[in-house]
């Protein structure tokens, strides 16, 4: 073994925006940190580049949650960005945040990270550069948009002979689509900006969803029934009263129906992306802008692509058309190339994580910023992740035993399959953001005491409970933080007065269209519906 010239009590993988947000918090447990970062720069996927073998922002992205519900608890985004920030504006605000937090000082970068080994009790990591690094404690925060799923080979696209484009190589919808017949296969939200973009240049769009979505919004023009001189949005309806009326594991009744009435089924009405999925149990795309575009005829639905002969594209519809492009928006898959050395597979499953976070066989290797909510934010989830892993390597708070988190994980990964056993479960780590987060509070110590704050200021309980999400919620223990928590909901209160009186008017009836949804989805699961 190498001599040993220093040893950091952590190094992370990745100064992306969880990379950043773990690095911080180890800093301020005064854990000895470092981060080693590929590029030349911070922010990852934010940190927009036209090198397409990196995943991340196109030109025109901006964010799909709220800047409420994703910036970050104790560093408020600007008050002149607006409710979903560019793609630049992100990066900003990440370079202010390293810079605030002196994490920029602990990055070493352009320095690509290709092994990773435990030897007796330290963990060395070496670089492309041929340095070698060795901490007690590894973050791994390389990101989940680094890895293309290619589906180059699929029997679908076999026979294409047209361009066959991932969406990671499409950085701009430039004019080589100017006249073209495209088509873009997936469900998600980049499919969604993607297909949308093209609508404005392309001759012809088809857009394929296979198996099927929930689209909902990110703004509406008001909440029915009451009139509005400003638009709504959606994520701010997410406050701690309204999750207990209408909570999201128990298929958010009355926002679902309200989705299906105002805007159709699966919140879109078509019936080519049609899913049986109920509310709250699939992915979420909040990238709806593309439904006027099909309202409008400009991109066409489609459910899923049969076969390729050529440039001839079948559809499981029977119907058929020529396509110049396809691009294929199926997502990435998490790999860790640099853990094949170790004991570690570089397949890691997350499921198989304690609480989606630590390696079981060994807790000193921990993984953030893998977790997908199906509404919420990643950056809302990897802040809450690294608050605790920076405790745990402190020791200001404790794991259960290997045995005890063996049992856990079953529990967990039990719980979750089950919640979205609608999906076809290629990506392992979907949560509900509002679970998931208030699991995590709890281990860390940080889950709000509404009680004791209700008996010391009922004002500024109620004004906590009305608030929409936000991760500031989370220091609601510690009173010297208040004037800045509730200078922070404050902003996001625009709403909040209308929420409070549809809920307040509804109460009654909602435990009446609770059961309505329960017995609808009880009956659809019966065996005799099924077949």
């Amino acid at each position: 073994m190498e001599k040993i010239k220093e040893v950091f009590d952590v190094i992370v993988v990745g100064a992306g925006w969880s990379g950043l947000l773990s690095a911080k918090y180890c800093i301020g447990e005064n854990l000895q940190t470092l981060v080693i970062e590929g590029r030349e720069k911070i922010g990852g996927v934010w940190a927009y580049t036209d090198d397409c073998q990196y995943g991340g922002v196109m030109k025109t992205t901006e964010t799909t949650s709220s800047k409420c519900i994703t910036e970050i608890s104790d560093f408020p985004m600007p008050d002149n960005y607006p409710d979903f920030p560019s793609h630049s504006q992100i990066y900003s605000y990440l370079e202010s945040y390293a810079s605030h937090f002196s994490v920029i000082d602990n990055i070493i970068f352009s320095q690509k990270v290709t092994s990773i080994i435990k030897e007796n009790d330290y963990w060395q990591v070496t670089t492309s550069g041929g340095q070698n690094y060795w901490a007690k404690n590894v973050i791994v925060s390389s990101g989940v948009h680094q890895h293309p799923n290619d589906v180059s080979d699929n029997l679908r696209f076999r026979n294409y002979d047209g361009k066959l484009i991932h969406s990671a190589g499409i950085k701009e919808v430039s004019t080589n689509f100017s006249d073209k017949k495209v088509l873009v296969w997936g469900g998600g939200e980049s499919a969604s900006d993607i297909s949308f973009e093209l609508s404005k240049v392309a001759s012809k769009v088809y857009f394929c969803i296979p198996n099927g979505q929930w689209f909902v919004p990110k703004f509406v023009d008001r909440w029915y029934p009451f009139p509005s001189s400003q638009r709504k949005i959606v994520d701010h309806h997410s406050s701690r009263l309204r999750l207990l009326l209408s909570p999201t594991h128990r298929y958010s009744p009355f926002v679902s129906q309200f989705l299906r009435i105002s805007l159709g089924f699966n919140g879109h009405g078509q019936k080519e992306w049609r899913t049986t999925a109920p509310y709250n149990r699939s992915f979420f795309n909040k990238s709806a802008n593309v439904l006027s575009a099909v309202n409008s005829g400009s991109v066409k639905a489609k459910r899923d692509v049969s076969y390729c002969n050529g440039r001839v594209v079948h559809f499981t519809d029977n119907t058929s058309a020529t396509f110049d492009y396809i691009i294929t928006c199926s997502g990435y898959k998490a790999s860790f190339p640099f853990l094949k050395a170790s004991k570690v597979t570089s397949n890691v499953n997350q499921q198989e994580l304690f609480k989606y976070i630590f390696y079981n066989q060994d807790p000193t290797l921990a993984f953030v910023g893998f977790v997908r909510p199906i509404f919420g934010s990643i950056p809302g989830i990897s802040e809450l992740q690294s608050r605790y892993v920076s405790k745990v390597i402190s020791a200001k708070c404790k794991l259960p035993t290997f045995n005890r988190r063996s049992e856990i994980i079953s529990k967990d990964m039990k719980f979750w399959n089950h919640h979205f056993r609608y999906t076809s479960l290629r990506l392992t780590g979907l949560v509900d953001h509002f679970m998931y987060t208030n699991q995590l509070a709890k281990l860390i110590g940080c889950y709000p005491n509404f009680k004791k704050l209700l008996i010391s200021n009922p004002g500024r309980w109620w004004q906590a409970i009305t608030a929409p999400w936000n991760g500031c919620q989370f220091w609601l223990n510690d009173e010297q933080q208040h004037s800045r928590i509730f200078k922070t909901l404050k902003q996001y209160d625009d709403n909040r007065l209308t929420q409070i009186y549809i809920y307040l008017v509804l109460s009654p009836i909602l435990p009446f269209i609770s059961l309505f949804s329960y017995l609808r989805i009880m009956i659809k699961e019966s065996t005799i519906f099924r077949k």
